[in-house]
């Protein structure tokens, strides 16, 4: 496994989106393109100047550099993601994140609006699905959420003080969440096009919202990304507008067309409103499954089964890029 500083250089550099020729040209040419590669190398190691040129340079501290910035929580970011990545990406996204999180949190600093993050469910035990529901019902209660249909999520969670890193992640990875320094709540999303969707993006959001917010007993019957999971389909479609909206709380079966009007409208996949129908006992295990088993199964991407029709996007950070250039 590749050394601390060369995996942090080396993201920071691919973070700014510089060449070796152009992090070299920006620190005066003090540094060369060959040394850069070198250190990135893992063959050479910079003195105590060079250091320096380079965290000008990419306009980072030299504790980043030296793998003691912002702290990132591991044991937190290697939960969410199930233990599926190796040591070596999780030293990658760990850099990436601790870069990202101290510049972040500088331009807040600069443009004078720091973002505080309050938890309305730090005492709300997860253990049953009833538990669960209970708490997507109280977070939209308490942000003001409403019963209806969340118009962007990552909109919604940037206001509440969660930041937001789309970037792209290991390709058994769509989404992670962990903490910055124990107090900045941090989600990353990969949004590439050609591995995700809208509806995907917003219940991947959801679901990293409840590894940040829930506490989850271990002696549940229901593992803790299943616990998510119903909480992020909860949160996007809480279940008592659920059952209006399909009804009766009991369906003998449910159509592909009400599914893909209701997708179009609160952004929630077919699959995950027909997940959420078998966790609330609407509709029989026989039917989820000739769902799960035929469908879904054969149109795993629902092509043709609607879209959500409003892009899921960020902003915060790039005005307060805007009022730090407008000052200037």
């Amino acid at each position: 496994m590749e050394s601390n500083f060369t995996i942090r250089l080396r993201e920071a550099r691919l973070m700014r989106q510089f060449s070796m020729e152009k992090l070299s040209e920006l620190t005066g040419s003090v540094i060369t393109k060959q040394s850069i590669s070198r250190y990135e190398k893992g063959i050479m190691h910079p003195k105590q100047s060079a250091l320096a040129a380079l965290s000008r340079a990419l306009g980072i501290s030299e504790a980043y550099l030296n793998g003691c910035g912002v702290g990132i929580d591991l044991p937190a970011l290697r939960a969410s993601t199930g233990c599926i990545l190796t040591e070596e990406q999780i030293a990658v996204i760990d850099a990436k994140l601790s870069f990202w999180a101290e510049r972040y949190i500088e331009k807040e600093r600069r443009a004078d609006c720091q973002s505080s993050f309050v938890n309305p469910l730090q005492k709300l035990r997860a253990s049953t699905i009833g538990d669960v529901q209970k708490a997507a019902d109280i977070l939209r209660e308490q942000w003001r959420c409403g019963d209806g249909p969340i118009t962007s999520v990552l909109r919604l969670l940037e206001r509440k003080g969660i930041k937001i890193l789309l970037t792209e992640l290991p390709d058994n990875v769509l989404g992670l969440s962990t903490w910055a320094d124990n107090k900045h709540p941090l989600i990353v999303i990969d949004n590439r096009q050609r591995k995700t969707t809208t509806e995907q993006i917003r219940f991947t959001a959801c679901h990293e919202l409840a590894h940040l917010l829930l506490s989850f007993p271990a002696d549940s019957a229901l593992t803790v990304e299943k616990r998510c999971n119903i909480f992020a389909s909860f949160f996007l479609f809480p279940k008592d507008t659920f059952v209006e909206e399909m009804g009766a709380a009991t369906r003998s079966c449910l159509t592909l067309d009400e599914l893909t009007d209701l997708k179009t409208t609160y952004g929630i996949s077919v699959a995950a409103q027909v997940h959420e129908a078998w966790d609330i006992g609407m509709i029989s295990r026989k039917h989820y499954d000739w769902w799960y088993d035929g469908p879904i199964r054969d149109n795993i991407r629902e092509t043709g089964w609607g879209a959500y029709p409003l892009p899921e996007t960020i902003g915060r950070e790039r005005r307060i890029d805007s009022r730090i250039k407008n000052e200037k």
